[in-house]
């Protein structure tokens, strides 16, 4: 479920609120606090009721004479203890039965309003006392402060709902109330999509403080109030006792509800406590609501284990959304209107549930719209809340198409301090949605267009047809030794003359027709589960640009359309057909708009034979113009960060200590490159980075030289804080994106710069999804970022650790070689060396590995002239250059190869030493290596000399044996986690390549 811990109607009062939790916070938890706010609320709200609404006029001679001290505004006069006694002692039990007081004024019957919110007062007041937490100081400001609230929104907001938001935002407050509130300006929103009236049964099954009822009841007198059109009075009657109704899970929030509802003149006991999944009773409540609206909890903990009731084939479901949804639809009668906030996921959970909920919905409702709103929408003091969309369903006809409309800015500035700002989309949602309840469809935009059902119903054809591959082979694999076997007894019997020929054909087709029947029934029930159904309809449309739509169209306008209704026969026809012209006339009926057929399209025209194209104008023009598409829009960087170097100009304190960043390119993280005083740093002029900041260098662009800082730090104008704008791009999905944008400065520019402006580095584009999809390639990329991280941790953590036996003697690696060698370098300005056949090993590709392939290679020309010797397989290489951790690393070659200068070729005498022991143990003692550096000439290296005098330990042959089984069995192990490593390095590569249409 989601909410929002912030009010956008009154924000004095709001902040009236907050400052009440404040002074009463010695009183006990969120919980405890909100219940003596809302019993103050209620004793002001019932005074003006008193004064202000006729109906309530017979009960003012109660308060007459002494008796007035029964009202809030009595306590105003009093001090801290006064009040305390007086409300502990006096007026708490006075509301605890007012009922009774009030027959002592009113002969015969009250009216049925008046004695439902008479029953109310009775019920929140019967064990109402304040503790002595509430001090006497303390509590004459409360009263003060409740008192401050004008009395113009007592009655006409959802006061009470804010003096819950107001618990919400403290710590242990969600905890506490376990309530989630949808924001006014949204409920008001889904109130005018639903049109509720006053023959309408309105319902909402997780009611929280009755928000949506409430705003129903006030849109259907506003809305009789505007057309003069007002009910009979039976008809009214009949929408006050059971025409607005709810549940809501928490005792304590159900009784704020009722008297939410006792507010607005509503019947209270219309709300009933307890778990709504669970006291569903199809027979009693199925087909009986005209209207359902509500923002049910997300993944909250079920009442019980199995809700048959709701949904018998999936009663154990454990996401509560799709178990309310499916309520929802249950609830409704014929005709009847649902507006419901869904966590995004709902839009593209797999489980076979959700899949399920999806087609219902497709197939059994009318649903006309799929709303996306603003990740903002629901924040908590913790940050953003979960991903929303709202569904908007009628129960009785199968959907013919869906609107999809994007909310990006809804009235309010994101953030906890939600401030109204402009372009509020709302009032134009309104607007459409009315010409989609007439069956009308808008002009596309960049925020609304329409999916037609058949589009999210239909599967990718290609899949069918890998699905229908993938099930025969297997069930005719599965059946294939049975067939033999069945053959075998069939032959035996027909030799033997035990059958005749034609039994023994019945039974031969017999046995295939059912295997035929099975393959066709599993394809089947693949193909259907492979069906999504899903409801992210931003992925049917295409991410053709306006001008390749049209350019699409211009193309074929004068082609003859052949279609046949279903995209899989034209996907056949289209890949068998070996004609230009009946290709042509299929793509023609190919909608540039769906993202399927464009993809099918540019799929058949990439592989095509590159003379058909030549030969083709028409296709050739198709061809190009879907080459370039991308699968989402890009966007310059300018659009998505905010430059702060200017407002964060400032002059450094001569006495005052700094710290100055660098960022690696390699990790992409930022760190102190120098730390001192004021007095001591030579610029002055700086621009102040804070933690948190996006900051891009200026110099190594290209390289990626960008980070998220993690502190504050001051910097001349070579590392610029920028601030990015979450409205539009998700931070994460930014971060991975930087670099491939990146490298594009060190593609298009050959002038070898290392320094570039910022302006050009904000030109830069970068692929931009929704949100939502931003949020899933970052979840993607995550999960094998996670798999890399512990797949390092592991390799870090691994030594090869050899068991020795005591007192082996040892023995120079010479010694137990038939040679000990380097290479050569063929120089790179002679073309005549190189693109040959013979394997060369560069010192780069020496890296703890067996060698089966190599980078470069090299003609008979280059091992003639450079005098390059072919090592043999089974060679041991060590690198004796190299920075980083290079230099001494080994590899195993599985292949002849000439090396180059700076590796030594070692070549094992078998009849001495086993080579996979003698390489484990050098991989072993590599540090060791390593740490004996000849820094001749200045460049740290091994030589030859220090190679040939590695001491190498030397148990028998046999005995060297079992330690490399030994070993063996840990490196396939290694080699698994590498392997998982490469595939996660592999499978990021892949999801940034699609996002870049690549």
């Amino acid at each position: 479920m989601s909410r929002s811990t912030v009010h956008y109607t009154d924000s004095e009062t709001n902040n009236i609120l907050k400052r009440l939790h404040n002074k009463l916070r010695p009183a006990g938890t969120p919980v405890e606090r909100v219940e003596y706010i809302i019993e103050l609320l209620l004793l002001r709200i019932f005074e003006a009721k008193l004064k202000q609404e006729s109906v309530f006029k017979p009960l003012r001679s109660l308060f007459e004479g002494e008796d007035y001290r029964l009202l809030f505004s009595h306590l105003l006069s009093l001090n801290g203890e006064q009040i305390l006694s007086e409300l502990n002692q006096n007026i708490f039990p006075f509301y605890a039965s007012i009922l009774s007081k009030t027959r002592k004024v009113i002969t015969g019957n009250l009216p049925q309003k008046m004695q439902d919110q008479l029953v109310l007062m009775e019920e929140v007041f019967a064990n109402s006392n304040f503790t002595n937490n509430v001090k006497g100081g303390v509590i004459a400001e409360v009263i003060g402060l409740v008192n401050e609230i004008e009395e113009k929104y007592i009655l006409k907001t959802d006061l009470l709902g804010d003096a819950i938001e107001s618990a919400l935002s403290e710590t242990g407050g969600t905890k506490d109330l376990g309530l989630y509130r949808t924001p006014d300006h949204i409920r008001d929103m889904m109130v005018k999509m639903v049109d509720p009236d006053f023959e309408d049964t309105i319902f909402d099954p997780a009611c929280g403080t009755a928000g949506f009822l409430f705003d129903a009841y006030d849109y259907v007198i506003e809305k009789a109030q505007k057309t003069r059109n007002f009910p009979a009075e039976n008809i009214a009657n009949m929408f006050y006792r059971t025409g607005i109704s709810g549940i809501e899970y928490q005792g304590r929030i159900r009784k704020m509800a009722a008297v939410n509802m006792y507010i607005r003149g509503l019947n209270p006991h219309n709300i009933d406590q307890g778990d709504s999944l669970k006291m569903f009773d199809p027979a009693r409540d199925g087909n009986s609501k005209s209207v359902v609206i509500a923002n049910p909890p997300f993944g909250a903990e079920r009442d019980q284990p199995a809700y048959p009731n709701v949904w018998e084939e999936y009663s154990k479901e454990s996401e509560t959304t799709i178990l309310f949804v499916k309520l929802m639809f249950d609830l409704l009668k014929e005709k009847g209107r649902c507006a419901v906030v869904v966590s995004e996921g709902f839009l593209t959970w797999g489980q076979n549930s959700a899949r399920a909920l999806r087609k219902i919905l497709l197939d059994d409702t009318n649903l006309k719209a799929v709303i996306s709103l603003p990740q903002g929408v629901f924040v908590s003091k913790s940050g953003q809340g979960a991903k929303t969309s709202i569904l908007y369903f009628e129960k009785g006809e199968p959907t013919d198409f869906v609107w999809y409309y994007k909310i990006e800015n809804d009235g309010f500035s994101m953030g906890t301090n939600r401030k109204k700002i402009k372009g509020n989309q709302i009032p134009e949602l309104i607007e459409l949605f009315d010409e989609i309840k007439a069956g009308n469809m808008p002009q596309d935009t960049k925020h609304s267009f329409c999916v037609s059902k058949e589009q999210i119903e239909t599967l990718d054809p290609r899949i069918e047809e890998r699905i229908t591959k993938e099930v025969t082979v297997k069930i005719t694999e599965k059946n294939k030794k049975k067939r033999e076997k069945l053959l075998e007894g069939l032959d035996k019997k027909l030799a033997d003359k035990k059958i005749k020929k034609e039994m023994y054909d019945e039974k031969l087709w017999q046995f295939d027709n059912l295997v035929e029947s099975q393959v066709e029934n599993e394809i089947t029930k693949a193909i259907e589960k492979a069906h999504s159904y899903h409801f992210n309809l931003q992925n049917y449309r295409s991410s053709l640009s306006d001008e390749q739509k049209q350019d699409w169209r211009k193309v074929l306008k004068d082609v003859e359309i052949k279609n046949d209704s279903k995209i899989g026969k034209r996907y056949k026809n289209l890949t068998e057909s070996d004609n230009t012209k009946t290709a042509l006339q299929i793509l023609a009926s190919f909608n540039p708009d769906d993202a399927l057929q464009m993809d099918i399209a540019r799929e058949y025209l990439s592989k095509l034979d590159k003379k058909v194209l030549k030969e083709n104008e028409k296709l050739a023009k198709l061809e190009e113009i879907l080459k370039e598409t991308k699968q989402f829009p890009c966007v310059p960087l300018s659009e998505l960060l905010i430059d702060l170097s200017e407002e964060r100009k400032f002059e450094l304190e001569e006495d005052k200590f700094y710290r100055e960043p660098t960022i690696s390119t390699k990790t992409n993280t930022i760190t102190t490159r120098n730390e001192a005083l004021g007095a001591d740093i030579k610029v002055k002029k700086r621009i102040l980075i804070n933690k948190g900041d996006l900051v891009i260098g200026r110099m190594h662009t290209q390289n990626g030289s960008f980070a998220f800082s993690d502190q504050e730090y001051v910097s001349t104008s070579t590392f610029i804080p920028l601030k990015i704008d979450e409205t539009k791009v998700d931070p994460q999905y930014l971060f991975i994106s930087l670099k491939p944008a990146f490298n594009i400065l060190g593609i298009e520019d050959s002038t070898g710069r290392e320094t570039y402006k910022l302006d050009e580095i904000l030109e830069l584009q970068i692929p931009l999804p929704p949100l939502e999809i931003q949020n899933e390639i970052v979840e993607k990329i995550e999960k094998q970022k996670q798999i890399i991280e512990s797949a390092e941790r592991i390799e870090e953590s691994w030594n090869i650790q050899i068991d020795i036996p005591e007192n082996t003697e040892k023995d120079r690696l010479i010694n137990i070689s038939k040679k000990i060698g380097t290479g050569s370098t063929p120089s790179r300005s002679n073309s005549d060396y190189f693109n040959g056949k013979i394997n060369w090993i560069l010192t780069t590709e020496v890296n703890e590995t067996e060698i089966t392939e190599t980078i470069e290679k090299l003609t008979e020309t280059a091992i003639k002239e450079c005098g390059l010797n072919i090592y043999p397989k089974m060679t041991i290489l060590m690198a004796m250059y190299g920075q980083g951790q290079t230099r001494g690393r080994t590899a195993l070659t599985r292949i002849p190869a000439a090396i180059t200068q700076n590796c030594a070729g070692i070549i094992i005498d078998e009849q001495k030493a086993n080579i996979y022991y003698v390489w484990y143990y050098l991989k072993s003692i590599y540090e060791q290596i390593r740490g004996k550096d000849y820094s001749g000439g200045g460049v740290p290296h091994l030589n030859l000399k220090i190679v040939k005098d590695i001491k190498i330990p030397l148990p028998p042959l046999e005995t060297q044996q079992q330690i490399v089984e030994k070993l063996d069995k840990q490196m396939q192990a290694l080699k698994g986690v590498r392997l998982l490593k490469s595939e996660a390095e592999k499978r990021i590569e892949e999801i940034l390549m699609e996002v870049w249409g690549e």
